[in-house]
C-alpha cells in the first residue's frame, strides 16, 4: 500500500512537471516570434527605397481616329461623312537622341488630329506631362484616357520617379494635305533632267536600227532591241543593234502592225529576269496588239516569241480604239496610251496588260492643249508623267500625289 502511494504521487508530480515545460516551450516560440517580426519591421525602416531616374519614352501609339471624307452626289451636291480608322495601324518613330516621336507615313487627308486618344509608355515609371499649346508652363498630367490636341506639335515632359530630373519629347503626327489619288497636269517651260534621261532611254538604239537598214525603231526591253524592217518584218537584236534577225511570232505576218507602232516593257511579275512588252500599231486603219514574254536569267534556254492578241467577242465594247501617233507608258501598274482618235487627243488607261481598256478621267488632257496635234509621253525616275507637244512646243509635267510622298 506504501509503495502504491509513492507511485501515484511521483506520477502526479512528474505529469504536472511536464504541462509546465508545456506551457513554457509554448511561450518560448511566441516570443521567438515576436522577437522575428519586430526585427524584420526594423529592417524594413532602415531599408532605401530605390527611385529611377529614367525620362525616356519607351512607345507611342494612337488609338481610334475619325476621318472625314467628301463625295459629290449624282445631283452634284457636296457633302461630308465621316469613317474610323486605326491609329495603331500607323508606327511611330521614336528618335531618343533628339527626343522627337513622329509618324514617318502619313494619316489620310481628313483625320481628325485635334481630338486624339493615344497611349504612350515610360520606362521605370517615368511621370509624362504635357505642356499647354499657349503656355509652355502649363503642364497636364497625361491619362491614357485624355483627348489631346495634335494639330500643332506637342510637348511632352517626362519626370523621373526619383523626381531629379525630367526630358522634353516633341510629337508630330503627319497628316497628307492632298488626295492620294488626284492628280494634276503643270504647265513647263523646259524638261528636268530626269525627263530628258527618259526621252533618251525610250529612243535607245534608234539610230543603230536605221542604220541597219530598219523602217522604224519600236522600242525595248532589257535585253532586246525591236524594229519593223523595210518589207514590215517584225526584227530583233540581242546585241545593241549591231545585227538584227526576224523575230518569232505565233501568228501570221500580215497581222503585224504597219503604221503609229508603239511598245511598252516592264517587269513581269509572276517571274524574276523576265519582260512584258506590249507592242500596240495599226494596219489598214485597225487597231493590232501583240505581246511577248521575254526571259533573260542567266543560263536560260527559253525561246520567246511574240502572241498576237485577238479580240474576243466580250472584249469588242473595250478594246483600244485605232490611234494616230500612239505613245504607251507604264504608269501605277496601269498601261496609258495617249494619241489621236476620230482626230483629237485622248487618253485610255488598261489595268489588264492590254486586253481591256476604257478612256481614262484621271489622266484626262489638260485643256489648254492642242487637241489636234500628237504628243509624246514618258515616265521619269520621279514617277512624274511627262508631254511634249512638238507642234506646239508645250511641256506638260503631272504626277499622282501619293507617287510622289516619300
Amino acid at each position: 500500500m506504501a509503495i502504491c502511494g509513492i507511485v501515484r504521487k511521483f506520477a502526479s508530480k512528474f505529469q504536472e512537471k511536464r504541462q509546465l515545460m508545456k506551457r513554457l516551450y509554448i511561450l518560448s516560440f511566441v516570443a521567438f516570434c515576436v522577437l522575428a517580426l519586430c526585427t524584420s519591421c526594423l529592417k524594413g525602416n532602415d531599408a532605401e527605397v530605390g527611385y529611377y531616374n529614367d525620362t525616356a519614352i519607351s512607345s507611342f501609339t494612337l488609338g481610334t481616329l475619325n476621318q472625314y471624307k467628301h463625295t459629290t452626289s449624282s445631283t452634284g451636291e457636296d457633302s461630308v461623312y465621316k469613317v474610323t480608322l486605326t491609329g495603331s495601324a500607323y508606327h511611330f518613330c521614336i528618335d531618343q537622341m533628339q527626343r522627337r516621336i513622329y509618324n514617318p507615313d502619313s494619316l489620310p487627308v481628313g483625320t481628325d488630329i485635334a481630338h486624339v486618344i493615344c497611349t504612350l509608355n515610360t520606362y521605370n515609371n517615368g511621370v509624362p506631362f504635357y505642356e499647354s499649346l499657349t503656355y509652355a508652363d502649363s503642364l497636364t498630367y497625361y491619362a491614357s484616357s485624355d483627348s489631346i490636341d495634335f494639330s500643332k506639335p506637342r510637348k511632352v515632359r517626362v519626370y523621373a520617379y526619383s523626381a531629379d530630373a525630367y526630358s522634353t519629347y516633341t510629337i508630330t503626327v503627319n497628316v497628307h494635305q492632298q488626295q492620294a489619288d488626284d492628280f494634276e497636269w503643270v504647265s513647263m517651260t523646259t524638261l528636268s533632267g530626269n525627263a530628258q534621261q527618259a526621252f533618251a532611254d525610250k529612243n535607245k538604239g534608234k539610230e543603230e536600227a536605221l542604220a541597219a537598214g530598219m523602217k522604224l525603231l519600236i522600242g525595248h526591253s532589257t535585253t532586246e532591241l525591236y524594229a519593223l524592217s523595210t518589207d514590215n518584218l517584225l526584227m530583233v537584236s540581242a546585241d545593241e543593234g549591231r545585227t538584227w534577225t526576224a523575230d518569232r511570232l505565233d501568228d501570221a505576218p500580215s497581222l503585224l502592225p504597219t503604221d503609229d507602232i508603239a511598245c511598252v516593257s516592264y517587269p513581269y511579275s509572276n517571274s524574276a529576269y523576265t519582260d512584258y512588252v506590249l507592242m500596240i500599231g495599226n494596219r489598214n486603219g485597225e487597231s493590232r496588239m501583240w505581246h511577248k514574254i521575254v526571259d533573260y536569267a542567266p543560263a536560260t534556254l527559253a525561246v520567246n516569241q511574240w502572241a498576237f492578241m485577238e479580240e474576243v467577242d466580250n472584249n469588242l465594247t473595250r478594246r483600244l480604239p485605232s490611234m494616230t501617233g500612239l505613245s504607251l507608258v507604264r504608269y501605277d501598274s496601269k498601261v496609258l496610251a495617249f494619241g489621236l482618235s476620230d482626230q483629237r487627243l485622248k487618253v485610255y488607261e488598261s489595268k489588264d496588260s492590254g486586253l481591256t481598256w476604257m478612256e481614262s478621267t484621271t489622266y484626262a488632257l489638260p485643256g489648254e492643249l492642242n487637241s489636234y496635234a500628237p504628243i509624246d509621253v514618258v515616265v521619269d525616275t520621279d514617277n512624274c508623267l511627262w508631254i511634249v507637244q512638238e507642234a506646239t512646243g508645250q511641256i506638260w509635267r503631272g504626277r499622282l500625289n501619293r507617287l510622289g510622298w516619300k
